[in-house]
């Protein structure tokens, strides 16, 4: 009788998971997320999510939204979570994140500066994404000039017609997102800081979380990620994510 119990209540559980369907929201950040018309259909993360819900058997919604509108939405509960954010309250993460976010400064590639200090950066402007959940690092920095744009494209617009000294950008995305706007940047070295992120979820979608946490843990194991890495960058998730190599 009890086991009789047990497997009702699991098969409701799993009934009312794959019942729903959730609604995720983000922005394009290649190579991890590529956008059309208003829905993120493709990249490194969005694959990811795809095998993660596929194998749970649950519909998903990704939706491109303004990053700071997105968190707003996820927070209120109009969505699920929020794809690639960081840890932070008010929104639950499980253990298993999707990507590193290693972030540097960028100048325009005739900028006489080459190597990254603290000290250089006093009383220069600095192009940053509204609503983006940077580092402590970053947050606690008063010595630059915080400029906001509400995309990294338009930042990076911004530095290429000298309305910006440096932008702060993720060390992977940087290039291809400096393509998109014509402008040749460079980093300065070393980079300046890093955090992991995760699909972060509205703090009422407990179950779920569980349940998508546990498969990306076996997506993990059976090499999965590692693959799904591989198909757009030159090292896989173990080596980038979770061994913290850059």
């Amino acid at each position: 009788m009890k086991m009789y119990v047990c497997l009702s209540a699991l098969f409701l559980f799993s009934v009312s998971i794959n019942a729903k369907e959730l609604k995720l929201c983000g922005v394009e950040w290649p190579p991890f997320t590529y956008s059309h018309d208003g829905k993120i259909t493709g990249g490194l993360t969005y694959d990811i999510l795809s095998e993660a819900f596929n194998r749970l058997n649950i519909k998903v919604e990704k939706d491109v939204i303004p990053w700071a509108r997105c968190l707003s939405y996820v927070e209120t509960g109009k969505y699920d979570a929020v794809i690639d954010n960081a840890a932070l309250a008010p929104f639950i993460t499980g253990r298993h994140p999707t990507a590193k976010y290693t972030l540097g400064v960028y100048v325009r590639e005739n900028y006489e500066q080459t190597d990254f200090s603290w000290s250089s950066l006093v009383g220069k402007s600095i192009g940053l994404v509204r609503g983006y959940d940077y580092t402590e690092t970053i947050t606690s920095y008063d010595g630059w000039i915080r400029e906001y744009a509400s995309t990294d494209e338009l930042a990076l617009g911004k530095l290429k017609v000298n309305r910006y000294d440096y932008v702060l950008l993720d060390t992977i995305s940087a290039d291809l997102l400096a393509k998109k706007v014509n402008i040749k940047i460079r980093m300065l070295k070393p980079e300046v800081d890093s955090t992991k992120l995760y699909l972060a979820f509205n703090k009422d979608n407990e179950d779920t979380l569980e349940a998508y946490d546990r498969v990306l843990g076996e997506m993990i194991q059976d090499g999965t990620m590692d693959s799904i890495y591989l198909k757009y960058l030159p090292k896989n998730y173990s080596t980038l994510v979770e061994n913290h190599a850059l």
